[in-house]
């Protein structure tokens, strides 16, 4: 692609950092950023509302009664109470999702850790991208040939596979952002304008890059919702055999949507331009390079003390959300007895609030002028009424903490509107404490700290459901995560952010001619 492509300078009263292609962003190459992301939602939809059922449901078609492991299990009855052979063991079905999970999470940590920092050198970021979908796209195509019921750990090992891939397509579609931002034509008018001050170069950056976040999850819930569409019409149209998996028309929605993610890696390889970063350092070798980049950012705690205790909240948080999700569905499947109607229909209320609550809040803080953190402090408090909802079913006396399908449409009401708005928050945030032009760097941190957490929960869960103790204790849990995330959130200083990793990313690119002024 032709563009400008340059050495990075600063302006001289922000100290702001210019990418080395200052190419300002096209309508089509932002339009084509969001296609890509609202198609690697609608997977990331499928894989939070479906994959759970669809591998729990494998493995209790392979199970038997706790009670007499020679009987099989009777998955009609909402509350069965059954296990599946392991390797010797015998565990909970629900429990076998939450260790596959697992497993996914320790394989993207390693990827992330290994992978991530490359991305900032040279033209990697896009082709890794592009990369990781294929790696995702692919098992979850494969996943309509498991037509066996009795094939539970080919299920979830295409499962383990899939949710690899996407996690790391997140990273790097993550990593686009702040150079989407810094080089949007409304923050370069402003920018080029040398009468313009710190402050209102910060206040205009915050501006751009919530206003592309939040219209980027606008796309991402837009193609969860045609993933929606295809589930409704599939699962009224099509007649699946009764020898077949009973969560099968689930598996054949994931393939339809994975041929969507194929197609749009299409459209996103042709008009988003790569945004390169500096060349690897000669001589280097490109796994142990990006170790080395990780163990070395992770040593810049101290200069850059309010990005990491961001990603501490994050870890906490990010944790705290994915596991209350898988939780909710198998919840619903489970203890509730919901139908698949049922559950498309909170589906679709998850994710059309999602809609409304993404533009909602993004409307809200425009008029209101609040910050990006105050945002994601009153998010964060609303999500953490869901678990906390939940512990009263603790107390057997009580009719409510979700022992009433009405009491889960109302929590995923919840869920929904703040799905997309705190994510949005989140990364908004982040993105802005970032070192310039070590953005796919910082976010494999970020993902880093999704995954470095992300096996603390369906562990947790697993255990709980596999001690027999009551499985209301799983609320209690996350309910600390979300109130410990939340303290540590409200001790992240913006400004003093911004301005501690703007010397950070100028000493990294090592440019010649890079000067900051202070004012």
């Amino acid at each position: 692609m032709a563009g400008n492509v340059a050495k990075a300078t600063t302006h001289d009263s922000g100290g702001e950092f210019e990418d080395i292609d200052t190419t300002p962003v096209s309508p089509k190459e932002l339009r084509g950023w969001y296609a890509f992301g609202g198609s690697v939602y609608a997977m990331a939809f499928c894989f939070s509302f479906f994959i759970s059922l669809i591998v729990e449901s494998l493995a209790a078609a392979a199970s038997f009664e706790t009670s007499d492991h020679s009987v099989p299990c009777n998955t009609t009855v909402a509350g069965y109470s059954c296990v599946v052979p392991i390797h010797g063991a015998w565990i909970d079905p629900s429990s076998f999702y939450f260790y596959c999970l697992t497993v996914a999470t320790f394989v993207q940590l390693v990827l992330f850790v290994g992978m991530g920092a490359v991305a900032d050198h040279g033209n990697w970021r896009k082709k890794f991208m592009v990369g990781f979908s294929l790696v995702g796209a692919i098992p979850c195509i494969l996943l309509s040939a498991v037509t066996n019921r009795e094939a539970y750990m080919f299920g979830g090992a295409l499962a383990v596979v899939g949710m690899v891939g996407l996690g790391g397509t997140y990273l790097f579609v993550h990593a686009f952002l702040p150079p989407l931002a810094r080089n949007h034509p409304d923050y370069v008018s402003v920018r080029d304008n040398t009468a313009a001050t710190r402050d209102e170069l910060r206040a205009t950056l915050d501006f751009i890059t919530n206003k592309i976040s939040s219209t980027a999850f606008v796309w991402m819930y837009g193609g969860a919702v045609i993933s929606l569409f295809v589930t409704v019409v599939l699962n009224a149209r099509l007649k699946v055999p009764d020898f077949y998996p009973d969560e099968y028309t689930f598996q054949i929605v994931i393939t339809v949507v994975a041929i969507g993610w194929l197609i749009a890696c299409a459209v996103v390889y042709k008009y988003l331009r790569d945004r390169p970063g500096p060349p690897l350092p000669a001589g280097e070798n490109v796994m142990l390079f990006s170790v080395r980049r990780v163990f070395k950012s992770l040593g810049k705690a101290r200069k850059l003390s309010n990005l990491y205790t961001f990603l501490l909240g994050w870890f906490f948080y990010s944790d705290a959300w994915g596991t209350q999700a898988a939780v909710s569905v198998l919840w619903t499947k489970t203890q509730l007895g919901f139908t698949s109607v049922e559950l498309l229909i909170m589906a679709a209320e998850v994710q059309l609030l999602a809609l409304i609550g993404t533009f909602a809040w993004n409307r809200l803080q425009m008029h209101t002028k609040i910050s990006t953190k105050t945002s994601l402090l009153i998010q964060s408090s609303f999500c953490a009424l869901i678990p906390a909802w939940g512990i009263l079913g603790l107390f057997p006396s009580l009719s409510i903490g979700y022992k009433q399908k009405i009491e889960f449409f109302v929590a995923a009401g919840i869920h929904g509107l703040f799905t997309g708005a705190t994510q949005s928050s989140c990364r908004s945030l982040f993105a802005q404490l970032l070192p310039a032009g070590e953005e796919a760097q910082y976010f494999s941190l970020y993902q880093i700290a999704d995954k470095g957490s992300s096996w603390i929960g369906p562990l947790a869960v697993a255990a709980i459901y596999n001690s027999g103790a009551s499985r209301w204790f799983v609320f209690v849990f996350s309910l600390c995560q979300f109130s410990v995330a939340a303290i540590v959130f409200s001790r992240v200083n913006l400004e003093t952010g911004i301005s501690q990793g703007t010397p950070v990313g100028a000493q990294e690119m090592d440019l010649p001619e890079l000067t900051i002024v202070q004012v």
